[in-house]
Formats: C-alpha cells, structure tokens, sequence
C-alpha cells in the first residue's frame, strides 16, 4: 500500500515555512535495516541538504541501535533532527500504531545528547539518558498484514527487500546446511522448556542422541523473527523454544518458585534477543564442552539462529558458521530469481497523525532508499526477478 498522494501534497502543501523551524522526527523499528537507513541519511543532499551532523552509540557507526542526524532537510530551511531506536520491526509497528499511548512510547536518545556541530560515535551502546517520545515513523521487515499490530491499520511503502541468513555456533554439530524440518523440530523440541532436536536429527548419524541442536533467536519485537518463523512454515505467532547463550553458556530465562518454596530455573521457552547486533555476538562461542542445562547431565550442543545479513557477518566473523537454507545457497542472484526464500519485504510506515515535516522525512526515505539497496543486505525492488506476498507465502517469479 501506498500513503494517499493527495494527503502528502495537502500536507507538504502547507509551505516550506512549516518546516522551517527546528523539530525532532523519531524513526523506529528494524535492526536488520539500521546500515542502509544509516547510509542514506548520511549521504549528503538525499535527504538532508548536506551531511548532517551524526550521534551513535555503540562505536559501529550503521551498526548502532541508537542514532541522530541533525540538519537541514531537502525542501526544509531550519534543522530537523531525525533521532533513531532500531528497537525490531515489530516493536516499532507497535510503537507508531500505538504512538499517543504513553505506556508503548519507545525510549530514544535524549535530546540533549544530539550532536549539533560535530559528529561523535560513542563506544558506549546505550546513551546515558533515555526518553520515551511517540514515534513519528518505523522500518517494518513484513507488511503490517504480516505483524502482531494490525490495528490501526496503516498506510506505507515498500522499498526494498530485506535479507536474512541461518548461522550455526562453533558447537558438536559441524553441518553446514539447515532445513525447514530440522528447524521446525528444533524450535518445537519436547514441548515447554524442552526445546532443541538431537543432534541425529541434523547429521543423520542414529548414534548422536546425547547431543542437542537449539535455537538462539529474536524476542516478538523483531521482524527477523516473523520472516524466519514464517518461511519455515512454524508460524509467526506461535511460541518458540529458544535458548540464550553468553560466552558459550546457557543463560537463565526465567524463575519460578512452585508452593514447597522450591525455584525453577528455565533456560529454554519463548524468550529472545532484543537486538540482532547481541545475538550475533553471543554466536562466535564454542559449546562443545558447555554443559546442556536444559537436558541436563548431558555436556555440548550446538546452536543454530537467523540473523540479517550484517548481523550474520558479525557472527562469522567471530567464529560462527554461516548455513546454506534447504540446500540453496544465499546470494544475490538465488534470491532475485526466488530459489533462496529466507527474506522479507521492507516497508516504511509512517504514523496516522504525523505533521508535514514527518511527511516529508517519510517522502523523502520512501523515495531515495532503493538507491541505497546494496544488494546484499537490502536489494532495490526493479533488480528482483520474484515476488511474495509475505512471510508466509512461497516466492514467485515474475
């Protein structure tokens, strides 16, 4: 869907006066698109008339979840600041279909933080003062058909095709292949807290039933999570069996304490990562002597998890192996011609009572981001070959 053209122009209408004065446009949602978003808004007169002042957090420039630019926008005479959370696709329909809700305000970088005069990207990766606001505009990896939040219903544009990679850990499983029926099992496992497949499962060895096959993955704000649910066929809303890993050890979930006083300890349900960038960084760790906390008495395992592709990188760089997906390899070329499935359609949506200096922010990133399609991580809309519908849809070639 696309927004009314006649609701922009009357909105834009209003002079360029409007947006002449200094405001902040909040800019929310997908991780897996941070690095092209960065890269747009950095580039000078695409959408700011220069190149704006920059402020991250983190140290890795497009790779930071929090950012700000501040500048003069095209068709704007005053500074805007255009100030990002990359809180997760689903996370930020939320937050802009929900944005006069107080409770469902994101947290973004304070104002007072926002650089003016010189760019600074802070090693730190949170800012030191957090402010929720109502989101002005969010990157959504699926349609909003496709997400928890389908009320209000929005009007966006798609600009792009996201891509996402399966990666393994250095663990006892050594494959370098997942497919759907392994995937299905290992989220599905033994039912609540008992997730995982046994290893035979993946290697097809009957003798390796003492080791499990887990899932590491995203939390429900992340759209990397409704494309990979959703192109394995185990379902967007379904509950997973998900493990979380720190250093190559399992980490404690949640607690329980049951009427004899006695506390349980979970390591495995439907949890996940806020962020791509911290999953990938927990994927690098060998588990090959980890003990198995959730079939206990049993030592190593491996993981498998669904990143996008920078985050993937980040992961194999760090030791993780990258997997090919039912067989196919991921590339360009296998994805433009739908032999490789594992990606989503990128929208932008804006908010239902956004002012015409958001509108322009929307216009402007609607219009100039399939330039800014790398190819690899994101890929322009005329370079495909095939289409979907969403997540749950198979590819179809054009």
């Amino acid at each position: 869907m696309k927004l009314n053209k006649t609701m922009i122009a009357v909105a834009l209408g209003l002079s360029v006066a409007s947006l002449s004065s200094a405001e902040t446009i909040y800019l929310t949602g997908s991780t897996a698109m941070r690095s092209t978003i960065y890269a747009e808004l950095t580039n000078a007169g695409t959408v700011f008339q220069s190149q704006p002042v920059f402020t991250g957090w983190g140290g890795k420039a497009g790779g930071d979840t929090y950012m700000a630019f501040y500048g003069i926008l095209n068709g704007g005479s005053g500074n805007t600041t255009i100030n990002c959370f990359w809180s997760g696709s689903e996370a930020g329909l939320l937050a802009v279909a929900s944005n006069t809700v107080t409770a469902l305000e994101p947290n973004f970088m304070d104002q007072s933080l926002v650089q003016t005069s010189s760019s600074v990207d802070n090693s730190a990766g949170t800012p030191t003062t957090l402010t929720p606001e109502p989101a002005n505009l969010c990157m959504a990896d699926n349609a909003q058909s496709f997400s928890r939040t389908t009320v209000p219903s929005l009007s966006g544009t798609e600009v792009g095709v996201i891509t996402f990679k399966w990666v393994r850990n250095p663990g006892t499983w050594t494959g370098t292949n997942v497919t759907d029926s392994q995937i299905l099992q290992a989220l599905t496992g033994q039912g609540p807290g008992l997730g995982g497949a046994k290893q035979a499962v993946f290697d097809g060895n009957a003798a390796d039933t003492n080791n499990y096959v887990y899932v590491c993955g995203r939390d429900t704000s992340s759209g990397t999570r409704v494309n990979a649910l959703g192109d394995c066929g185990y379902g967007i809303l379904t509950p997973v069996n998900q493990i979380e890993l720190s250093g190559g050890v399992m980490q404690i979930l949640a607690t329980s304490t049951n009427r004899f006083g006695v506390i349980t300890t979970n390591y495995c349900g439907n949890f996940g990562f806020s962020s791509g960038g911290t999953l990938a960084g927990t994927l690098g760790s060998p588990t090959t002597g980890s003990s198995d906390l959730v079939h206990t008495n049993l030592t190593g395992f491996s993981v498998i998890a669904y990143l996008g592709t920078s985050d993937a990188t980040t992961a194999t760089n760090d030791g993780a192996t990258q997997l090919t997906y039912d067989g196919i390899p991921f590339s360009t070329n296998n994805i433009m011609e739908g032999t490789y499935s594992f990606w989503g359609n990128e929208y932008i949506y804006p908010a239902l009572n956004d002012d015409a200096t958001a509108l322009q922010v929307y216009s402007l990133i609607s219009t100039n981001t399939p330039a800014f399609c790398d190819g690899s991580i994101a890929i322009a809309l005329p370079a495909m070959h095939s289409t979907r519908g969403g997540p749950t849809t198979f590819p179809v070639h054009n």
